[in-house]
């Protein structure tokens, strides 16, 4: 049976409004004309949830390594563990993806956001998971170095022969003779491709020309998101939204420019993200402009801070650098045709029994949310997928068993959707916040805002539309928006004569502006 809105507003940790008409000021709230009932204040409180507790259980016999890197650091394991999901999954990347059932795949990516004020540790935390990830960039970048050396210097062979081939090419048909055929040794082959596991600041055609060249994909890292979010698209053209987009999903992508008439085509545009973002800045990208699903796309998690202590113990990088290099050690398909796709890992049958349950739990849920939360939750399916497959192959990558995994399980599934449903929702709604409101409530907040912020003592419907606030910019949207400030006790209408049409003016509680 489908929530009430109270309860819907109670389990978004906000206050129900009464959606009535706007009433003239002679109706009975008015009192004798001098005094106001107090206003509910907590339209305009965060409504900010406790965080959930870590869920240990989910990672299995990396949870030790968890909580000790996270001490070590003085940070939540919230971090660490989000950090290490979203790097195990892009070191997986095109080798292997997830296939619950016919007609259904998913690349194991994850993108997550720790969100924290700045003494939070954030960038410490994820240093935990990068210090091994780098090893292993070492390791790889001296394997490139020799490779690139051996080409090199069979570049050098190979441009003496086809030279003394050009030699004697020109003097036989000098002498009118045949010439030689080209000696294979005269071409060099193609160079080596540097390795590339992770990248910070990089634009979208070098990334994808980068992923065409390794095709496994990789992983993104932004000490702030915020920043990276809002410069997207910043010198036109339109284009990094659309591609990061579809980033998310590992789908066929062309990037072309005009200054380069070949495109670059990467089959499977695969690409892991995870940075840090702070509340406020945060705020800001949740109320900027519609939702076109990208915020909707992030693993968010805000724990309380860690307490300031002296680590007692010592994390060993050594597990997670093996781990990755074992992931790293997992190959593609290759095809009749000689073309690279992924392995599918498929779902055992109790596990598929159980997504179908988590899918219906998940409609349940979006029936019950609305905005920002409704889209986030549409993608709790797919993220639950993922985080199966990830956490299958963390299983498997810190473990002696030699054969790679081929089939997720329904223990795998579950500790993902308990990841998922139970940990991740709860955060997002922490998160999200005011935003995770219905939207008439997200205008009513707005313009709460608003009017603490420019300290009305009353104002008019055009009064808002000169802001040019998105959500508040029609006449549509604004009555919504008054009403729920009305039945508040925000504002109240009055009807003012001015010898023509009538006008409607909003006075706006005293109390309100008492402290502001």
């Amino acid at each position: 049976m489908r929530a009430s809105p109270e309860q819907i507003f109670q389990e978004h940790g906000m206050s129900a409004f009464a959606k009535t008409d706007i009433h003239p000021a002679n109706e009975t709230d008015k009192g004798d004309g001098r005094t106001w009932p107090a206003p509910d204040l907590s339209l305009v409180a965060s409504g900010r949830i406790t965080p959930p507790e870590f869920p240990r259980d989910v990672f299995g016999e990396w949870a030790d390594w968890i909580d000790r890197a996270a001490e070590v650091k003085n940070a939540p394991p919230d971090y660490v563990a989000l950090g290490l999901l979203a790097t195990a999954g892009s070191l997986l990347g095109n080798n292997r993806w997830a296939a619950p059932w016919s007609g259904w795949t998913e690349p194991p990516i994850i993108w997550g956001a720790i969100i924290g004020d700045p003494s939070a540790s954030k960038s410490p935390a994820l240093d935990a998971v990068f210090a091994p990830l780098n090893a292993v960039e070492r390791r790889l970048s001296q394997e490139y170095q020799a490779d690139w050396e051996a080409h090199d210097q069979g570049a050098e062979i190979a441009n003496f022969v086809r030279a003394q081939w050009q030699d004697e090419a020109r003097k036989a048909v000098k002498d009118g003779k045949e010439p030689p055929e080209k000696p294979i040794t005269a071409n060099p082959g193609e160079p080596p491709v540097r390795p590339r596991l992770r990248v910070s600041d990089v634009t979208t055609e070098k990334l994808a020309a980068i992923i065409r060249d390794q095709w496994r994909g990789l992983l993104l890292y932004r000490d702030e998101l915020s920043g990276w979010i809002g410069n997207l698209d910043k010198y036109g053209g339109g284009g990094d939204r659309p591609f990061w987009l579809e980033a998310y999903g590992g789908r066929s992508y062309w990037v072309e420019r005009q200054k380069h008439p070949i495109p670059i085509i990467v089959d499977r545009l695969t690409v892991g993200v995870v940075g840090g973002i702070q509340p406020d800045r945060l705020a800001s990208l949740l109320f900027r402009g519609d939702d076109d699903g990208m915020l909707a796309r992030f693993a968010v998690v805000w724990p309380e801070p860690a307490p300031l202590k002296r680590p007692t113990v010592s994390a060993d990088d050594e597990i997670p650098r093996r781990a990755f290099e074992r992931l790293l050690s997992l190959r593609p398909v290759v095809t009749e045709e000689d073309e690279l796709r992924p392995f599918y890992v498929h779902f055992d049958p109790d596990a598929q029994n159980l997504l179908q349950e988590f899918r219906q739990q998940c409609r349940d849920w979006e029936a019950g949310s609305d905005g920002l939360m409704k889209s986030h939750i549409g993608k709790f399916p797919g993220l639950a997928v993922r985080i199966a497959t990830i956490v299958l192959h963390l299983d498997w990558a810190i473990g002696i068993d030699a054969a790679p995994p081929d089939q997720v399980t329904a223990n795998h599934l579950g500790r993902a959707c308990h990841y998922v449903g139970e940990y991740l929702r709860p955060m997002a709604v922490r998160t999200y916040g005011d935003a995770a409101a219905p939207k008439e409530e997200r205008a009513a907040i707005k313009l709460a805002k608003m009017i603490q912020q420019e300290r009305f003592s009353d104002f008019t419907s055009r009064d808002i539309q000169r802001r040019k606030i998105s959500g508040l910019r029609k006449k549509q949207e604004i009555e919504p928006a008054l009403n729920i400030l009305s039945q508040a006790s925000w504002v109240r209408c009055e009807t003012v004569k001015t010898g023509g049409h009538p006008r409607q003016v909003f006075q706006v509680n005293p109390a309100i502006l008492q402290g502001t």
